[in-house]
């Protein structure tokens, strides 16, 4: 029999039940990379996963995706629907409905279906909701900074956007008894960044199409790489110095963050390791040839997927 997905949780009921299915069906649906680790979290964890997801996905199509209807609206209204200032609005309303659904419990939810697993999950396990504000501020920032002038800044933007989903699945993993807790949280921050310094990497001509330059100025300027270089997707020695460096600061990332899983609870480790190895397989293909992420989008095979999911199955990797 399939697991029901609040197995174990209780109490349960009709509408709990029909939102985590739903955050389920959000996370099959749009997961990608996240679905084939968060597969492998027994229940009622996994369903927990699910919830995080689409809360989180939620926010990203509020600050990235058409809004609902644009297509209806007259000429010159889907400018105005589809401005910074409306998307930062959504999404400020959106923390609102957050805070106000961990604040007062008891009180009527949002129509969304999902926020009835979020209730559930935030009285279950103990997040700490700043990492969800610090989430949503870091889609705010996306709306108006298209360019980092450094890597410190470029480091809040990944503790933002990605450090905060890391902290918030270990909250629902678990440590283990007597692991000392800053030590913890720390490698899931390190974690968060390892894998957005990989997105960034794969997507840096997808981004430069949209104007965006995630990479740090000044390092671009050190390597003697223009901004209009990489806006114009050109590929030179320079480059590939620049590309060389920003690889193996990612790589570091990766090292300073390998023992997370040992300090897990130990039948999560599965998720968190399959998570990580997947990105770093994106990471290895980049290095191999990083002149690729100018004219493709580098991608792990689902054969390649499927292999990392059985070795964390089968717990021989960590």
């Amino acid at each position: 029999m399939p697991e029901s997905p609040t197995q174990s949780i209780q109490p349960v009921n009709a509408k709990i039940e029909a939102s985590f299915t739903h955050c389920h069906e959000v996370s099959k649906n749009r997961a990608k990379n996240f679905y084939y680790g968060m597969k492998l979290t027994p229940e009622p964890k996994r369903s927990a996963l699910y919830t995080i997801y689409a809360f989180m996905r939620e926010c990203d199509d509020l600050a990235d995706e058409p809004l609902d209807g644009r297509g209806q609206m007259e000429e010159g209204v889907a400018e105005i629907e589809a401005s910074p200032e409306i998307r930062r609005e959504r999404i400020n309303q959106f923390r609102s409905q957050m805070q106000n659904v961990i604040d007062h419990p008891l009180d009527d939810l949002p129509e969304d279906l999902s926020w009835e697993a979020f209730r559930y999950v935030m009285q279950t396990y103990p997040i700490d909701p700043a990492h969800l504000h610090h989430m949503l501020d870091g889609q705010i920032a996306d709306l108006r900074q298209h360019r980092y002038s450094n890597f410190d800044a470029l480091y809040q933007y990944c503790y933002n956007v990605a450090s905060t989903v890391g902290l918030t699945c270990t909250a629902i993993w678990g440590f283990l008894p007597g692991t000392d807790m800053t030590e913890n949280l720390m490698l899931a921050e390190y974690r968060g960044i390892a894998l957005q310094l990989t997105n960034i990497l794969r997507d840096i001509a997808e981004d430069a199409e949209r104007d965006r330059i995630y990479l740090p100025l000044d390092e671009l300027a050190s390597y003697g790489y223009a901004e209009d270089d990489l806006l114009g997707l050109r590929v030179n020695e320079a480059y590939d110095r620049f590309m060389k460096f920003q690889i193996d600061r990612a790589y570091d990332y990766y090292e300073k963050s390998r023992t997370l899983e040992q300090r897990l609870t130990p039948n999560c480790r599965g998720t968190c390791w399959a998570m990580m190895r997947i990105y770093r397989g994106l990471l290895d293909q980049i290095a191999a040839d990083p002149r690729r992420v100018m004219h493709e989008r580098v991608r792990l095979s689902t054969p390649a997927k499927l292999r990392i999911m059985l070795a964390a199955k089968l717990k021989r990797r960590y």
